[in-house]
Protein backbone atom coordinates (compact mmCIF):
# COMPACT_ATOMS: atom_id res chain seq x y z
CA UNK A 1 0.00 0.00 0.00
CA UNK A 2 1.03 3.35 -0.76
CA UNK A 3 1.51 6.01 2.17
CA UNK A 4 -0.17 8.35 -0.23
CA UNK A 5 -3.39 5.84 0.47
CA UNK A 6 -3.56 7.97 3.84
CA UNK A 7 -3.23 11.34 3.07
CA UNK A 8 -5.96 14.05 3.60
CA UNK A 9 -8.31 14.75 6.50
CA UNK A 10 -10.51 12.19 8.25
CA UNK A 11 -13.35 12.62 11.02
CA UNK A 12 -14.84 10.42 13.30
CA UNK A 13 -18.61 10.69 14.82
CA UNK A 14 -17.44 12.43 17.81
CA UNK A 15 -15.39 15.27 16.04
CA UNK A 16 -12.20 14.10 15.88
CA UNK A 17 -10.25 15.11 13.34
CA UNK A 18 -6.97 13.72 11.91
CA UNK A 19 -4.97 15.66 9.05
CA UNK A 20 -2.42 13.52 7.63
CA UNK A 21 0.27 14.88 5.18
CA UNK A 22 3.38 13.54 3.66
CA UNK A 23 6.69 14.37 5.21
CA UNK A 24 8.70 11.99 2.45
CA UNK A 25 8.52 9.11 0.19
CA UNK A 26 8.63 6.98 3.69
CA UNK A 27 6.67 8.65 6.27
CA UNK A 28 3.94 11.03 7.07
CA UNK A 29 3.09 13.45 9.60
CA UNK A 30 0.04 13.01 11.28
CA UNK A 31 -1.98 16.27 13.32
CA UNK A 32 -4.71 15.20 16.31
CA UNK A 33 -7.48 17.29 16.92
CA UNK A 34 -10.29 16.85 19.67
CA UNK A 35 -13.67 17.83 18.26
CA UNK A 36 -13.28 21.22 20.30
CA UNK A 37 -10.81 21.64 17.25
CA UNK A 38 -7.52 21.62 19.63
CA UNK A 39 -4.49 19.34 19.73
CA UNK A 40 -4.14 17.27 22.82
CA UNK A 41 -1.09 18.62 24.97
CA UNK A 42 0.24 15.17 25.65
CA UNK A 43 1.99 15.43 29.11
CA UNK A 44 4.17 12.45 28.97
CA UNK A 45 5.93 13.91 26.02
CA UNK A 46 7.30 17.31 27.44
CA UNK A 47 3.70 19.02 26.82
CA UNK A 48 4.39 18.36 23.24
CA UNK A 49 0.90 19.02 20.96
CA UNK A 50 -0.63 16.42 18.82
CA UNK A 51 0.66 18.33 15.92
CA UNK A 52 3.13 16.98 12.76
CA UNK A 53 3.34 13.58 14.72
CA UNK A 54 5.68 10.87 12.93
CA UNK A 55 3.98 7.75 11.31
CA UNK A 56 5.39 5.26 9.00
CA UNK A 57 3.41 2.16 7.37
CA UNK A 58 3.83 -0.89 9.42
CA UNK A 59 5.69 -4.01 8.63
CA UNK A 60 2.86 -5.45 6.73
CA UNK A 61 2.31 -1.91 4.65
CA UNK A 62 -1.86 -2.08 5.56
CA UNK A 63 -1.62 0.32 8.40
CA UNK A 64 0.23 3.30 10.12
CA UNK A 65 2.30 3.81 12.96
CA UNK A 66 1.48 7.60 14.61
CA UNK A 67 4.37 7.70 17.46
CA UNK A 68 2.58 9.28 20.22
CA UNK A 69 5.47 9.78 22.08
CA UNK A 70 9.23 9.41 21.31
CA UNK A 71 10.38 7.67 18.05
CA UNK A 72 11.23 3.92 19.15
CA UNK A 73 9.24 4.23 22.55
CA UNK A 74 6.48 2.01 21.21
CA UNK A 75 3.00 3.91 21.98
CA UNK A 76 1.25 4.01 19.00
CA UNK A 77 -2.00 5.03 17.18
CA UNK A 78 -2.51 2.37 14.79
CA UNK A 79 -4.60 3.22 11.55
CA UNK A 80 -5.44 0.63 9.52
CA UNK A 81 -7.43 1.69 6.26
CA UNK A 82 -9.94 -0.77 4.89
CA UNK A 83 -13.23 -1.37 3.65
CA UNK A 84 -15.69 -1.15 6.04
CA UNK A 85 -19.67 -2.53 5.54
CA UNK A 86 -21.32 -0.34 7.29
CA UNK A 87 -25.27 0.00 6.90
CA UNK A 88 -25.77 4.00 6.18
CA UNK A 89 -21.87 4.59 4.54
CA UNK A 90 -20.16 1.57 3.17
CA UNK A 91 -16.72 2.01 2.28
CA UNK A 92 -12.82 2.60 3.19
CA UNK A 93 -12.25 4.10 6.82
CA UNK A 94 -9.14 4.08 9.12
CA UNK A 95 -9.69 1.93 11.95
CA UNK A 96 -8.08 3.22 14.91
CA UNK A 97 -5.99 1.29 17.75
CA UNK A 98 -3.52 1.96 20.47
CA UNK A 99 -0.30 0.13 21.45
CA UNK A 100 2.57 0.21 23.06
CA UNK A 101 5.02 -2.19 25.59
CA UNK A 102 3.69 -3.87 27.87
CA UNK A 103 5.76 -2.12 31.06
CA UNK A 104 4.79 1.58 29.79
CA UNK A 105 1.67 0.61 31.49
CA UNK A 106 1.60 4.18 33.04
CA UNK A 107 0.65 5.42 29.91
CA UNK A 108 -2.89 3.52 30.28
CA UNK A 109 -3.76 6.81 31.47
CA UNK A 110 -3.36 8.65 28.76
CA UNK A 111 -6.08 6.31 26.07
CA UNK A 112 -8.14 8.74 26.91
CA UNK A 113 -7.00 11.70 25.33
CA UNK A 114 -7.14 9.85 22.01
CA UNK A 115 -10.42 8.16 22.22
CA UNK A 116 -12.87 7.11 20.80
CA UNK A 117 -11.38 4.77 19.02
CA UNK A 118 -14.14 4.87 16.22
CA UNK A 119 -13.80 4.78 12.68
CA UNK A 120 -12.29 7.71 11.11
CA UNK A 121 -14.38 8.87 7.25
CA UNK A 122 -12.02 10.74 4.75
CA UNK A 123 -13.56 14.20 3.99
CA UNK A 124 -10.70 15.42 2.45
CA UNK A 125 -7.91 14.47 0.04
Amino acid sequence: MELKTFTGTWINKAGNRLEIRAKDNKSLNVSFYTQENTPVVREYYNNLESIDMHAELDYYESSIEVELWKKGKGFHLCLLYDFIDLKVDPGYYLAPGISRYEEDDFLDKYYHLFEPLDYYKRIDK
